[in-house]
């Protein structure tokens, strides 16, 4: 094909994207800042083909990973730690799974399972690595703040927890765990503890720089063991970029994998992936050398605007929260309004939210989910002008069928914002396998 063909290709198929600039809220963490663009494809492009696979080669990605990696321990009050970059959050918390898991066995030895445990509230990548490393998952209870209760904790583990993990902020409620509470009991058992700041780690020190109660999750803490951070959710740097800080050089070490029997090379890695483009961690390091602490700081206070803003309007309109309001995320509902057909109409709009699932043993209603970006400062009026109209817009909602979600998510015009829909019409299982149906049908 010609180069003209391609790219018409390729532009066809950006079509099929949702993303509007300043109408996201999840997955994009948008500044608006076009030059912050510039630099980081910039750097994506000149390191695209260089791979961290072997690092005594490619010495670039030694560099860059040591100053990507010094600026979150700065970050974390971790200036003694160890750290991995590597490229998602996903990755940093298989790798602290990891470390975990191989510190146990060495200890207990190897014919005990180890345990993991985490509250309802933590992120499904820990479940996710605990099915992948063969740990047992032991789920405790959520307080009525929406945080992790320490009494459910304390019931949830036992001489074969080989981890704890809490969440600064969770992603749904964006609540932070009692992390110093909880350090206490970790260290007093000798059991691990680590805090998933992939969401928080780039914000919530800044957050707290510029006045906010933020409650201590990093380093600071003792019995803190691991901290997993994203670069590429409010470090603004593009996917995949994340960075897995150890307090124990040991951890550090349980987490590399090596083997020199293969006849071709020794091979060493530090993360999950092998063969790893440069690009992605070249760019995490350009985009913070361009926004250094005080961009990032002013990138916090639009944040910290837009969020208190939208609150305001929101509660206008009948919103409320469903737990304390303490990061960069909003969730809200509200009794008076139909939210399945506002997420809908919102929508058509043009504005991409989540609607979160109702949870009956928390009394948790059904709610709608906002990660904010600093560019959402630019776009609050216009989405609350949107959600007034939007709310108005009364029409009665027909009965949605089974048949029809699974075509409207072939097409394209039902998408993840209304996935809760599906836990509302069926049992748990069944939507699990419903949806490893619909990844079939759509990949092959």
């Amino acid at each position: 094909m010609s180069e003209s063909e391609i790219i018409e290709l390729l532009e066809k198929a950006e079509k099929l994207d949702v993303l509007t600039s300043g109408k996201f809220f999840a997955y994009i963490y948008e500044t608006g800042d076009e030059k912050l663009k510039e630099i980081a494809l910039k750097a994506l492009l000149q390191f695209y083909n260089k791979n961290m696979l072997d690092f005594t080669v490619y010495r670039s990605a030694v560099y860059f990973e040591r100053e990507v990696v010094n600026f979150c321990k700065r970050l974390m009050n971790a200036e003694n730690a160890f750290g991995t970059f590597t490229f998602g959050g996903t990755e940093s918390i298989m790798l602290a799974v990891l470390a975990a898991r191989n510190y146990f066995l060495k200890r207990k030895g190897k014919g005990v399972v180890p345990e993991l445990a985490v509250p309802f509230t933590i992120h499904p990548s820990f479940i996710k690595a605990a099915h992948c490393l063969g740990l047992k998952v032991k789920i405790f209870d959520i307080d009525e703040k929406l945080k992790a209760d320490v009494e459910g904790l304390k019931s949830s583990i036992s001489e074969n927890t080989a981890l704890i993990a809490l969440s600064a902020p969770n992603w749904p409620y964006g609540t932070i765990d009692p992390i110093r509470e909880i350090a206490e009991i970790a260290k007093e058992k000798e059991i691990l503890l680590h805090v998933d700041a992939c969401l928080g780690g780039f914000i919530l020190p800044f957050f707290e720089r510029l006045g906010e109660k933020v409650e201590t999750f990093d380093f600071r803490v003792e019995g803190v063991t691991s901290i997993s951070i994203d670069v590429h959710k409010y470090g603004y740097s593009p996917k995949g970029a994340s960075v897995i800080l150890f307090r124990d050089v040991e951890l550090k070490k349980e987490s590399i994998f090596v083997n020199t029997s293969n006849p071709g090379y020794v091979f060493i890695n530090t993360a999950v992936l092998s063969s790893r483009s440069v690009g992605p961690l070249a760019s995490a390091f350009a985009v913070i050398k361009y926004l250094g602490e005080d961009g990032y700081l002013g990138l916090s206070k639009d944040v910290l605007d837009a969020r208190n803003e939208l609150l305001n309007g929101m509660k206008r309109l009948g919103f409320k929260s469903v737990g304390p309001v303490e990061s960069s995320i909003l969730s809200l509902f509200n009794d008076d309004a139909d939210l399945i057909s506002f997420v809908s109409r919102m929508r058509e709009l043009g504005w991409h939210f989540h609607l979160q699932r109702r949870v009956e043993k928390y009394r948790i209603p059904l709610n709608i989910h906002f990660t904010i970006s600093p560019i959402h400062k630019r776009t609050v009026v216009e989405f609350l002008k949107d959600a007034e109209s939007a709310l108005e817009r009364r029409e009665e909602r027909k009965e949605i069928k089974v048949d029809e979600i699974l075509e409207s998510i072939k097409s394209g015009r039902f998408d993840s914002s209304l996935a809760p829909i599906l836990t509302e019409m069926f049992e748990e299982e069944s939507v699990n396998e419903l949806a490893k149906e619909i990844v079939i049908d759509l990949f092959g």
